[in-house]
Formats: C-alpha cells, structure tokens, sequence
C-alpha cells in the first residue's frame, strides 16, 4: 500500500460511494421538506444527514493528504467541529424522528408495513402507495 495511485483510486472511490449514500439521504429529507405522497424517514435518516458532512469531508481530506502530503491547513478545527455535529446527531435523532412521527400522522399520512424493525419508516398519503 506505499503506492500513492493506488491510496488516491481508493479514496476516491470511497468518496464515490459515501456521495451516492448522501444523495439517497439527502432524496428522504427532501421528500419530507416537500411533502411528497412518499416520505421515508428515521432516525437513522438523520444520522446519516448529519453525519454526511463528516464522511465527505474526510473523503475530501484524506485525497488532498495523499496527492499533497500534507494536512489541509484548518483540518483540525473543521473536523472538530463536524465531529461535534455527529455527536448532536446521535443526541437529537430520536427526538426529531418522533416529532416528524407526529406532525406527519396529524397531516394525514399513513405508514407502511415495515420489512424488519430496523428499517426507515415509509410514510404515504394513500396506503394503495404501499410496495
């Protein structure tokens, strides 16, 4: 692993993967902010919001150290301080996933069935939407 092509090809392809992720949970918050027929959403969705940031970020890093060989020049603060987001995230996740609970269900929507209890919530206007 001394190559530097081979830890750039890697790292961006990690990049690659946590950015398809980002967009698949920034797609459910979307969904919500919009009011769309279907919402899926979690607790876990908002991790993943949160903690987004953080993973691109040291993609993004991690790629500059090794083209470079050297640390972005303020990667200690941004980190800590994206860090500190994904903490919050953990903290607040369940209080707002009970909240969009509610405000959802008080605005008519109806939930799916769920495949396993791990699963996101899905949430619809109508329960024929239901897959």
């Amino acid at each position: 692993m001394n190559n530097k092509y081979y830890k750039i090809s890697l790292a961006t392809m990690l990049l690659i993967f946590f950015s398809f992720a980002t967009l698949l949970v920034w797609q459910y918050v979307l969904s919500l902010v919009f009011m769309e027929d279907e919402i899926t959403f979690s607790a876990s969705v908002v991790i993943g919001f949160l903690t987004c940031p953080l993973l691109i970020y040291a993609m993004l890093s991690g790629i500059y150290f090794f083209i470079f060989n050297k640390r972005p020049k303020y990667d200690k603060g941004i980190t800590r301080y994206l860090v500190y987001l994904m903490f919050l995230s953990f903290a607040i996740s369940l209080p707002i996933s009970f909240y969009v609970d509610y405000k959802l269900k008080n605005a008519g929507y109806l939930t799916c069935d769920k495949i396993s209890w791990q699963s996101p919530t899905t949430y619809v206007t109508n329960l024929s939407l239901c897959q």
